[in-house]
């Protein structure tokens, strides 16, 4: 996937002048993979399984890089993340199982947990109720094991199950697939690279400086409604009592951008209160995303790469031209 694609770009941009650092996961086993990255997934409007081929593709690219994070089990049953590891005993499968040191009472031979020998003061056998005077001739430390609650068996290695909470099944852990979760963060090694091929969309923002706007890029600006709206570039600018807004939105479809993105876009113009909406739509708009553009009185520049949309837009800004209308490159 090309970094010029607009929703790579939007997502290069806020790593590139740190607002985004590692892009972690959060785990969430309700989800159908059992975790999601909600930085991008809300930063691009995407959704889980969207954004994680966005992130590899950009590794496949050099671009970013990923490392190991974690790995979370699902149930081999049903395919729900949704479960826990539980700890059984090897001899009756109860849950009921209980860890620590283990003493064993050389005359009688019982074996238990530390727990079970104490008494006031020193240790007692459970079993034939005879102190546990000397270290190594009454008794020995049999080293840290299990012992069950229900049949009393006493282990040194318990066995893990997968317990799911969609199905409540049981099974053996090494029956659960298990799926490796990444963090993802910057290839440093292309950084000055990647500030040098984001220039296009840079060079609108310094024009519109120049201008007099306070230009944010990109953006998450409250709109009226109270609702946040992540923009690739929002401008305001201010002179005595009256305040202009531009607000301008990078899209791209194969092949051509649909009337979903016009809409999209016009709407978080509008609960903005800006006065120009621009879209710069990659390659093409579809006919009837056309007759929307051409009802909302929107600017649209039209081109096969951003290069060649920027070209048209500040272009068009330095000629002053307001009127409404379609460029194509």
């Amino acid at each position: 996937m090309s970094i010029r694609e607009p929703r790579v770009l939007r997502l290069l941009e806020r790593i590139l002048d740190g607002k985004i650092g590692v892009i972690e996961p959060v785990l969430e086993p309700s989800s159908p993979g059992g975790f999601r990255y909600p930085v991008v997934d809300e930063l691009l409007e995407t959704s889980g399984d969207e954004s994680i081929k966005i992130l590899e593709s950009l590794v496949e690219a050099g671009t970013l890089q990923k490392r190991f994070y974690d790995k979370i089990f699902s149930c081999p049953v049903c395919g729900s993340f949704n479960g826990v590891l539980s700890t059984q005993c090897p001899a009756c499968g109860s849950a009921h199982i209980r860890r620590g040191r283990t003493l064993e009472h050389l005359p009688c031979a019982f074996v238990g947990l530390e727990e079970e020998f104490k008494a006031d003061p020193g240790y007692t056998c459970p079993k034939c109720r005879k102190e546990l005077r000397l270290l190594g001739t009454d008794y020995r430390i049999a080293g840290k094991s299990y012992k069950c609650q229900n049949c009393g068996e006493v282990f040194p290695d318990s066995v893990e199950r997968w317990h799911c909470l969609r199905c409540s099944k049981y099974s053996p852990i090494e029956d659960a697939p298990e799926s490796i979760v990444y963090s993802y963060q910057l290839n440093e090694a292309v950084r000055d690279r990647l500030r040098v091929e984001l220039r296009p969309k840079r060079q609108i923002e310094e024009f519109l400086v120049k201008e007099g706007y306070e230009v944010q890029s990109p953006a998450t600006v409250t709109g009226t409604s109270g609702v946040e709206h992540e923009i690739d570039l929002f401008a305001k600018k201010v002179s005595g009592f009256f305040e202009h807004k531009i607000v301008l939105g990078i899209v791209y479809g194969s092949p051509e951008v649909g009337q979903d993105e016009v809409l999209k876009m016009f709407a978080k113009g509008m609960d903005l209160g800006a006065q120009d909406i621009i879209l710069i739509a990659m390659p093409k708009l579809s006919p009837i995303a056309q007759k929307l553009v051409s009802f909302y009185r929107m600017k649209v520049f039209e081109a096969k790469d951003l290069d060649r949309a920027v070209a048209q837009l500040i272009g068009k800004m330095e000629t002053g031209k307001a009127e409404t209308d379609i460029g194509t490159g």
